[in-house]
């Protein structure tokens, strides 16, 4: 069966990089709870792993650097009947949007995170991968 959510678009991640794996498992799970592409809105901010909502067939929004909470959240106040999902890098999300982190844990607005976290901020297109 064809997951709806799905657009088979040609990814800029390096043959072997996690983020595939992460976008399987999302497509996978999006296609087993049956949602429907009108219900599902992602959030993601800059780099690599906030690519992923674009290789995907869904309705997502791309923030600033570090802001991609603020943007769920906001998204999630204005229709509550969504299901918002974040998904961006361990920079994005631990280092620049730190301090957001910490504020949604208080407020627990609703929104689901995911994470692309190599503890490196290795996932950003041109930096050295370790080895």
């Amino acid at each position: 069966m064809e997951n709806i959510f799905d657009n088979k678009a040609e990814t800029a991640w390096c043959p072997g990089c996690g983020n595939f794996g992460i976008r399987n498992i999302v497509l996978k799970a999006l296609a087993e709870l049956e949602m429907k592409k009108e219900d599902v809105v992602f959030v993601s901010g800059i780099g690599q792993a906030a690519k992923a909502p674009q290789y995907m067939d869904m309705s997502y929004f791309n923030g600033l650097h570090g802001r991609a909470i603020p943007a769920a959240t906001g998204i999630r106040a204005a229709n509550p009947n969504l299901k918002v999902i974040i998904q961006s890098g361990d920079g994005d999300m631990y280092g620049e949007g730190g301090n957001h982190l910490m504020h949604a844990i208080r407020r627990n607005p609703d929104i689901t995170a995911i994470v692309h976290d190599n503890m490196i901020y290795g996932l950003t297109k041109g930096q050295a991968s370790p080895t």
